[in-house]
């Protein structure tokens, strides 16, 4: 019963985000390509290079498409060359990395930070097998390596969905690739893992990459149709496949029973399983 939603929280935390991540940084051997259906506008005062209409930024493996797209840059040491510092895209905003594509109405890139946002409507992130979609915005670090979805976060892979107000895919180099791969997951405030047969709450759940164990702390809830465990902390070891929920302050209290009947909860801070025959 246990299992289940926690390899489902490993599953669909930011699966797809290695993609992006691997390919955000910035390739300075690579051309930038800039193409668009109406004009492209150089203005040498404000040092901007403005792209109209269905405008694509190519760079190796990534593309930004906008309705509009902004480039700011600065003059070569030589007089003669320039280096992009900045790319701004509105309308219907596309990123497309190396199998993932993800989309915005607004975005941004900085080169100097290694920094990029997502922000407006239709939020959304898609690989194959993975989407995830928020709120308020979506972000990339270089820098930190660490990429976010904020407000009404949820990832989805088949029929299981996480949600949370945030979710976190943090990223480490990979000595054999020069890539990125994952390091952390974690989901922040309101977390609801759903599978078929499980929905796990919790305040925040984490996934630890290197010992392959996650965490839920926070009024932690399992439900499986009527039957309920709680408790406040989580600890899941996916090697050996057994997890233990501890009591404590902030333990969850089981809101009713198989009949709709409100569940007396045991003494405060008491882990707890109800469980109905069928």
């Amino acid at each position: 019963m246990i299992r289940r939603p926690l390899n489902a929280l490993i599953l669909l935390v930011f699966c797809a985000a290695p993609a992006w991540a691997q390919n955000a940084a910035p390739k300075s051997k690579e051309p930038l390509e800039v193409t668009a259906q109406k004009n492209l506008e150089w203005d040498r005062t404000k040092k901007t290079f403005t792209a109209r209409q269905d405008a694509i930024a190519k760079q190796g493996l990534t593309e930004l498409h906008g309705d509009t797209l902004i480039a700011k840059y600065i003059d070569g040491k030589d007089g003669k060359g320039l280096n992009i510092t900045r790319i701004d895209a509105t309308g219907n905003v596309v990123v497309i990395s190396d199998g993932s594509r993800a989309t915005g109405q607004q975005g941004y890139y900085d080169v100097a930070d290694g920094y990029s946002e997502l922000t407006g409507n239709n939020l959304k992130l898609t690989t194959a097998t993975d989407t995830v979609t928020a709120r308020d915005k979506m972000t990339y670090h270089a820098a930190k390596r660490e990429m976010n979805a904020w407000g009404n976060a949820r990832a989805t892979r088949g029929d299981d969905v996480i949600v949370a107000d945030r979710l976190i895919g943090r990223f480490k180099e990979d000595p054999e690739t020069g890539g990125s791969k994952m390091d952390e997951m974690e989901a922040v405030d309101n977390v609801v893992i759903t599978t078929p047969t499980d929905i796990l709450y919790g305040d925040r759940a984490i996934y630890y990459a290197g010992p392959n164990t996650a965490t839920v702390t926070g009024h932690v809830r399992i439900e499986r149709g009527p039957n309920i465990i709680t408790g406040a902390r989580g600890e899941i070891d996916l090697n050996t496949n057994i997890s233990r929920i501890f009591g404590g302050a902030g333990s969850a209290t089981p809101t009713s029973g198989t009949d709709g009947a409100p569940v007396t909860p045991g003494a405060d801070g008491r882990v707890r399983g109800v469980f109905y025959p069928e």
